[in-house]
């Protein structure tokens, strides 16, 4: 409750325009009061973040235009960027703020405390291990009009597609491989995560159907499946690559992941499930066969020049 107080009355001076949204207590209590979001070094980052983004939302109306404010502005207001040069990956938001090189965790907790700052509630998610690729990923939930919504740091928009697409790509009967919302002090299960166990929540329905909507809304027709191409080792320059029918026709054409390239992005094509169809690279043909997932990761070696 003194935490609470606190929080109201630096509200009250820093941005008086600004309301924050009225909230369940419990809520309240576990993601926004909660000073940690997932096993990163205690520190006192309520007041710093708090002047730096309570003027950055005077003019919000809601706790959505906030969310999407500072999420969308996070490199901006902070100077911070994901970096695999970071120092370790579970930085807290001071560690963030002086270090600036961080991972997705690092962003994942700047950006949750940033808004719980100003009183969105604010929590962590997380996959403790990709089907398709190496490595994990952690993203923010806000709580919005009454239900979590999925946002990242520095996107201008809710249920970032990358993500989405990837999830349709998980193997959900493997623990490794569903999706968890950290939920400290509520009942759930307790998932071993950046070096330590973390209590969760396992959400992975939610974002399966969210996976979905997002393959509806991005029009992959149902008699087509994505297709996310990756070229290893990748090259220095963006290689072409094309989606070819059997007699060479090119359906799509696309440029190849690069060195400088996320280890995440994939090529993406859209892969009709009927007839022979090819992915060329220089002189090489490679035969596609579909899957029966709405998405598949297809790994080939960098040609020879």
């Amino acid at each position: 409750m003194k935490k609470l107080l606190c929080l109201y009355l630096l509200f009250v001076t820093l941005a008086a325009a600004w309301e924050p949204p009225a909230v369940p207590a419990d809520i309240a209590r576990d993601y926004v009061a909660a000073d940690l979001v997932l096993n990163e070094q205690p520190c006192d980052w309520r007041a710093p973040l708090a002047a730096l983004f309570l003027p950055a939302v005077q003019d919000c109306s809601g706790a959505r235009e906030a969310t999407l404010r500072i999420a969308s502005q996070m490199t901006a207001l902070t100077g911070a960027y994901y970096s695999t040069e970071r120092r370790k990956p579970n930085m807290n938001a001071l560690e963030a703020l002086e270090e600036k090189k961080i991972s997705c965790t690092g962003q994942s907790i700047l950006l949750i405390c940033a808004l719980r700052s100003i009183g969105i509630p604010a929590r962590a998610v997380f996959v403790p291990t990709w089907g398709h690729i190496r490595g994990n990923h952690t993203w923010a939930e806000a709580w919005i009009d009454g239900e979590w919504q999925m946002i990242e740091f520095n996107e201008k928009d809710f249920n970032t597609p990358w993500v989405m697409e990837n999830i349709g790509l998980l193997k959900p009967e493997l623990p490794a491989q569903r999706v968890y919302a950290a939920a400290p002090g509520r009942p759930g299960c307790r998932v071993f995560y950046g070096g330590s166990f973390i209590a969760a929540e396992d959400v992975t329905p939610r974002y399966t159907v969210l996976a979905q909507e997002w393959y509806t809304r991005a029009q992959l027709p149902a008699d087509h499946q994505r297709l996310l191409v990756n070229v290893l080792p990748r090259p220095a320059e963006a290689i072409p690559l094309y989606l070819e029918t059997e007699d060479g026709t090119r359906l799509a054409s696309a440029p190849s992941p690069t060195a400088q390239s996320d280890f995440r992005y994939h090529t993406p094509f859209n892969l009709p499930r009927s007839g022979k169809h090819y992915l060329r690279v220089g002189n090489t043909r490679i035969t596609l066969t579909p899957t029966s997932t709405p998405a598949q990761t297809l790994c080939i070696p960098l040609p020879a020049e």
